[in-house]
């Protein structure tokens, strides 16, 4: 996967004979994240638990996220090719999710556990197409990948996810592309493939992640 990354970076560079000019930014957005997930446990989370599937839809809204990027513009129709990252992390779900188990058997019968979970992504970088439609307006597609993990207490540990794939598009407007210092508005969206982990004990959890929002970009082009 990392590999398939890499090689879209680099036909970014490759293009650079074309090139009608390289502008450098930094953008902030407001997303909502949002992830439908499934755990299913093999014999129960504790001792004399039965197997048992637990499904949740969680949300987290307007986070704030920032992220730098470089971009070229085209000499062909003033297409713009550029690559964009986050640093830091932001959580999936503002709450962690909770449950409390009581196996009427075995050995904790009747000894209740309570179980907390998350899962936070970092590390988002995304190589992006613009294309313009008309006049300033232009339309957005791009290449994802993101780092999952897992943040759970009373459990095996599932552990991360690194580098999950995911698809970017949106629209957007921008001041023009002359030197000097330009602005853009977005909307854009974010679809990430399916996570999947299993712990030690045999226990799987697996989740859709997608993100939504508005983006405000300053780029200096030379």
């Amino acid at each position: 996967m990392k590999k398939t990354f890499l090689a879209i970076i680099a036909s970014i560079f490759i293009a650079s004979p074309a090139l009608a000019g390289m502008g450098v930014g930094i953008s902030g957005s407001l997303y909502n994240l949002s992830a439908d997930v499934t755990e299913t446990t093999t014999a129960g989370t504790v001792a004399g638990g039965s197997a048992n599937t637990n499904k949740a839809s969680v949300d987290h809204d307007l986070v704030p996220v920032v992220s730098i990027f470089a971009e070229y513009t085209l000499d062909f129709r003033g297409i713009t090719l550029g690559f964009d990252w986050t640093p830091g992390s932001a959580d999936v779900s503002k709450d962690f999710q909770t449950r409390t188990e009581t196996p009427a058997s075995g050995e904790n019968e009747t000894t209740s556990t309570t179980y907390k979970a998350n899962a936070e992504i970092e590390n988002l970088m995304t190589a992006y197409i613009e294309i313009p439609l008309y006049q300033n307006f232009y339309v957005k597609g791009g290449y994802s990948q993101v780092d999952v993990n897992t943040e759970d207490s009373g459990v095996a540990a599932y552990g991360n996810a690194s580098g999950v794939e995911g698809l970017t598009y949106g629209i957007g407007l921008r001041s023009g592309s002359d030197a000097g210092l330009n602005f853009k508005f977005a909307y854009e969206v974010m679809e990430f493939d399916t996570v999947s982990i299993t712990n030690t004990n045999g226990n799987k959890v697996s989740g859709d992640i997608d993100t939504s929002g508005f983006k405000a970009s300053l780029v200096y082009n030379f």
